[in-house]
C-alpha cells in the first residue's frame, strides 16, 4: 500500500496525501481526517527506513554500571543486549551513547546522568531503576526536559518513565520455594543468600519465597544472610559459618548475582558440594563452573540480556512511532538452567545470543 493508492482512492493529489499523513499544512482539517481514515482502512504503513534516512539521528543514551569487578556478573549481559538491539537498527539512523558508571571510583549513576544532560543532545534514556536519592533527582531533570526514559531491573513509578522492563521477582521467589520444597526433606533447613535488604530485586524474591511457604503451610527453618555493609568477605564468612555449623541445612539459593558467587565459594569450602540442593543466580563464567562441578544443582537466570534488549526496543518504538508498550511494567521471563541444558546457553549459537563470548 502506497501514497499513490491512497490518492487514487480519495481523489486527492499525492502532495495533499503527503501533507495530511505527515501533519503538514496545505490541506483542510476535513480533508486531513478523511485521508487519514482512508489510509488506516486501507492498511497503509509508512516506510520507516525511508523516513529515518531523511531525519537527524535519534540518540539513545544508556547508563548502566560498567561491566567490571562484581558488576561484570550481571551487566555484561545487559550491555550486550542493548548493543545488539541498537546494532540491528542501523537503517533507522539510531545512535547509541554509552555512559557506564563505576561507583567504586566515585563516578556514580547521578554523575553520568547529569553529564548526559549537560553535554549531549539525547532523545531517550535507558538506565537502571534502582538508585539513591541523587539518582532520583537526576531522573526528574530528564522528565522536565521531556526526554523519554525506560528503566531496567527495578522500577521508579513516579519518575515519568515510559515503562520498566524487569523479571517478576515474586514469581521467581515462589518458583525457588516450590523447587526447594520438592527436593529438600521436610526436616531440613534452607539457607538464603538474601542480598541487599534495600534493593527490591533482592528482597522481593525473598518475600515471594516466604509467602509461598506460608500459603503451603510448609514449616521450614530458614537462615538468611544479607549483604554486609563491611564488605563481601563478611557475608561470605557468615555463609561459610552457617554451612559448617548448621547440620540441618539441606538446601540453599542466592537471591542476587554477587551473593551467588559467595554462596558457591562457601559451599565448596564447607565440603557440602553435591550433598545439598543449591541454586545460583544468573549465568556467568564462575556460576557455569559451579554448575558443571556440582556445587550448584541449578542456576536461575533473570536474563539481563533480554531485559536491556527489550528496553531498547520499547524506547526505540516510542521515539520512532510514538508507540507505547501495553503495560508500564513489562516482565521478562526467567529460566531454570540444569547441567544438561547448559550447552543451550553457551557459545555463539546459544540461547543468550553469544552472551558468554
Amino acid at each position: 500500500m502506497t501514497i499513490k493508492d491512497i490518492a487514487r482512492e480519495t481523489q486527492y493529489s499525492i502532495a495533499s496525501i503527503h501533507c495530511a499523513l505527515n501533519g503538514k499544512p496545505g490541506v483542510s482539517e476535513e480533508a486531513r481526517q478523511y485521508i487519514r481514515e482512508t489510509a488506516q482502512r486501507m492498511g497503509y504503513r509508512p516506510n520507516s527506513v525511508a523516513v529515518s534516512l531523511k531525519r537527524k539521528a535519534v540518540k539513545i543514551a544508556v547508563a548502566f554500571p560498567g561491566p567490571t569487578a562484581d558488576n561484570r556478573y550481571y551487566y555484561t549481559g545487559a550491555w550486550k543486549g542493548v548493543r545488539d538491539y541498537i546494532g540491528g537498527m542501523k537503517d533507522f539512523n539510531i545512535q547509541l551513547i554509552e555512559a557506564p558508571y563505576y561507583e567504586d571510583s566515585g563516578n556514580d549513576q547521578h554523575d553520568e546522568l547529569i553529564d548526559l544532560l549537560e553535554n549531549y543532545q539525547i532523545d531517550g534514556l535507558i538506565t537502571v531503576g534502582y538508585m539513591d536519592m541523587r539518582g532520583k533527582i537526576s531522573l526528574q531533570r530528564f522528565t522536565q526536559k521531556h526526554i523519554p526514559m525506560v528503566l531496567v531491573g527495578n522500577d521508579q513509578p513516579q519518575s515519568g518513565r515510559i515503562c520498566c522492563v524487569q523479571p517478576n521477582y515474586d514469581v521467581i521467589g515462589r518458583v525457588l520455594a516450590e523447587l526447594m520444597l520438592g527436593r529438600v526433606p521436610a526436616d531440613r533447613a534452607i539457607l538464603i543468600s538474601a542480598g541487599d535488604m534495600m534493593i527490591p530485586s533482592h528482597y522481593l524474591i525473598v518475600e515471594g519465597f516466604e509467602n509461598y511457604l506460608k500459603e503451603k503451610r510448609a514449616e521450614r527453618v530458614v537462615y538468611k544472610v544479607h549483604d554486609s555493609e563491611n564488605g563481601n568477605e563478611e557475608s561470605f564468612e557468615k555463609l561459610l559459618r552457617l554451612l559448617q555449623q548448621k547440620e540441618d541445612i539441606g538446601g540453599c539459593f542466592s537471591a542476587n548475582t554477587r551473593g551467588s558467587v559467595r554462596l558457591g565459594r562457601a559451599i565448596e569450602q564447607s565440603g557440602k558440594a553435591g550433598s545439598i540442593v543449591a541454586v545460583g543466580s544468573d549465568l556467568f563464567l564462575e556460576n557455569i563452573e559451579f554448575l558443571k562441578n556440582g556445587v550448584f544443582s541449578n542456576l536461575f537466570l533473570k536474563n539481563p540480556y533480554a531485559q536491556s534488549y527489550m528496553a531498547a526496543k520499547y524506547l526505540t518504538e516510542y521515539l520512532l512511532r510514538e508507540q507505547k508498550p501495553v503495560s508500564e511494567i513489562v516482565y521478562v521471563g526467567s529460566e531454570i538452567i540444569f547441567q544438561s541444558s547448559l550447552p543451550m546457553y553457551e557459545g555463539e549459537q546459544g540461547g543468550l545470543n553469544g552472551l558468554l563470548l
